[in-house]
Parts: C-alpha cells; sequence; structure tokens
C-alpha cells in the first residue's frame, strides 16, 4: 500500500502542536508515519512531553543533541527515513481527516505528477475559519506555478504540499540559503512541480494558520535578503531554460514593483531604531541592480504610494507624524 510521511519541525508551540498531531492521527487513510524533528528547546513548555503521552504506534521523534535554528532544523528533513511520499507540516497547522485520503486519490488520478496539493483554509489563532485560498487549477507545470506566483494569483504556503521522497532528495530538499526559509518552499514547488507538473484536488483539505506579528522588529530586512536568494535563482532559471525566461522577464518587474511598495508601507509603520537599518531608498537601489542583471523592467515610481512613502521616510517631521497618525487611525490609506 501506498505510504506517507508527515513531518513536522518543531522548536516549541505548546498552544498548537497537540492539536496538529491529533488531526494527523485522525486521517481515514491509515498508512502513515508522523516524524517530528525536535532539539533541546522543544520540550520547554511540556508540548512533547504531551504528544508522547499519546501513546501512539506512527509517531516518530527525532531528537537533535544540539541546538538548532529553523534552517538548520528544516535541513534535517533530508537525513530521516522517509517513506515512498512525503509533506511537510507546520506545527501550529490543520490537517482535516480526509487530506490522506484525497491526496491518495490524487496520486491515483495523477500517477505521472510530481507534486500533490489540495484547496485550503486560513484560520486565526483561535482555529477560526478566516477566509480560503485563492483558488488553483487542477494542473499546473513549473513554468505556470512561477507565472502565477509573480502575478500574486497563487497562495503559497509550506503546509499542504506532498511528493515522493526520490523528488525531494532529486531536488536537493528545500534551500536553507534563504533566510527564515522566506521563499524557500516557493523555489522548493516550483523545482518539484517542473520535473513533471503539479496536480491539485478541489476538496479543502487543510488549514494553514494566520499569526498577528507580536514583535517589533522589523521583518522588512530579512525579506529582502531572502528576496535576493530568490532572484539570484530566477537568474538561474532563466538561463537554464528558454520557458522560464519568457515568464521571467514578462512577469518579475510587476513582482518587483509590488514588493517594493509592501516592504515601502510596512516600513513607514516602523519606527527607525526597529528597521535594522533598512531605508526605502537602500531596497530601492538593490532592486534596481537586481532587475538590470535580470532584464527587466522596475519602476515603483510609476506607484503613487510608493512615492509619498518615500517622500515621508525622506522627511523626519513627516515620518514622524505619519506614525502619530497611524497610532490614532489603524484603517488603511493606501
Amino acid at each position: 500500500m501506498r505510504s506517507f510521511s508527515i513531518i513536522i519541525p518543531f522548536k516549541t508551540g505548546k498552544s498548537y502542536l497537540l492539536e496538529c498531531v491529533r488531526s494527523v492521527l485522525a486521517q481515514t487513510y491509515p498508512h502513515f508515519q508522523l516524524i517530528i524533528l525536535t532539539d533541546p528547546t522543544s520540550n520547554e513548555d511540556g508540548a512533547i512531553d504531551e504528544v508522547k503521552a499519546l501513546q501512539h504506534p506512527a509517531i516518530e521523534i527525532v531528537d537533535s543533541a544540539e541546538h538548532l535554528d529553523i534552517l538548520g532544523n528544516w535541513s534535517r528533513i533530508k537525513e530521516v527515513s522517509k517513506a515512498e511520499f512525503m509533506t511537510i507540516l507546520g506545527y501550529d497547522d490543520v490537517l482535516c481527516p480526509s487530506f490522506l485520503a484525497t491526496i491518495h486519490e490524487l496520486i491515483e488520478k495523477h500517477p505521472h505528477a510530481s507534486l500533490y496539493h489540495t484547496q485550503f483554509n486560513y484560520i486565526n489563532k483561535e482555529g477560526e475559519v478566516l477566509y480560503p485560498c485563492k483558488p488553483l487549477p487542477e494542473k499546473l507545470t513549473g513554468t505556470d506555478y512561477l507565472k502565477m506566483s509573480l502575478q500574486d494569483q497563487i497562495s503559497i504556503m509550506a503546509t499542504g504540499y506532498v511528493f515522493k521522497t526520490t523528488h525531494y532528495n532529486q531536488v536537493g530538499g528545500i534551500s536553507t540559503l534563504y533566510p527564515n526559509l522566506i521563499y524557500a518552499d516557493l523555489q522548493l514547488w516550483m523545482d518539484l512541480a517542473q520535473i513533471s507538473y503539479m496536480a491539485t484536488s478541489p476538496a479543502k483539505t487543510f488549514a494553514f494558520r494566520i499569526h498577528a506579528s507580536t514583535t517589533k522588529i522589523s521583518k522588512d530586512k530579512v525579506l529582502l535578503e531572502a528576496l535576493m536568494v530568490f532572484l539570484a535563482y530566477l537568474k538561474k532559471m532563466s538561463k537554464k531554460d528558454t520557458t522560464y525566461q519568457e515568464v521571467i522577464h514578462q512577469y518579475t518587474g510587476a513582482f518587483l514593483e509590488e514588493t517594493s511598495k509592501s516592504i515601502a508601507h510596512r516600513l513607514l509603520r516602523t519606527p527607525t531604531k526597529y528597521r535594522q537599518g533598512l531605508r526605502i531608498q537602500d531596497m530601492v537601489q538593490a532592486l534596481r541592480i537586481q532587475a538590470k542583471e535580470l532584464g527587466v523592467a522596475y519602476h515603483p515610481e510609476k506607484i503613487k504610494s510608493f512615492v509619498i512613502a518615500q517622500l515621508i521616510e525622506k522627511y523626519g517631521v513627516l515620518s514622524k507624524l505619519f506614525l502619530l497618525f497611524k497610532r490614532i487611525y489603524k484603517k488603511p490609506i493606501y
């Protein structure tokens, strides 16, 4: 019988791990194993003790003696022994009981696909449904996936994708070159889809949890650093495949402009001392260089709200007034 490995890289998070594990154990398709990757910090709040108390034979906990960051823990996915098919699950996400059964049926229907997925819902920290993912077609090639991603037509998450273990090894696993693994999942899904194609079921069979940010430190500098890694990947793909090259040339410029606008707007809402030295003009300068190397047009100055953001940042008084205004008026103004 077809078997699956469900892998949860876990650091800490007692509030959600047990719910996630129970959703795995409730699968109607019985042929699976659950592998939880831990390190010395994982049980600080007793989360692993709660999982062990379930005493379920499908659960395997693979511990590390050394302290690992997110990159180190996720890199271990390649090292553990896995079944024929595998999937990576966020410790705070939830599978519906029909997830594996749906994937099994999808594999039967598309035996030559190299990536399998289903539709899903976003949930909040209380587990309440917020909204559905963006709808996906039944079949997507690697270039289709890239095109939709650059146009923000696809919901890209790390949970819910299933693939052969041999294919995961073939593409080298998830890349740990990306800070905090930002954009790493996008590269992985593109690499896997490129082997053959991605097949998607119309059923909603899992939930991805969204959390409000609790840190004062802006993540935009890390996001920009990760974006640079992704652009380097696009350069490589552009040279490797003319079909990818056409998609990259047609859609990357607009993608960079929208990303610039998004980062600029978030930076405006972040006091300078929490930005880790990142300024809007620094971002623009870095992305202009990348756009030139990719041979794509990059004109964020065409976006009115981006130009306004630049002006506000340029003049310190305007920046302080804007932050004061946003403390009073919480609704979007762009």
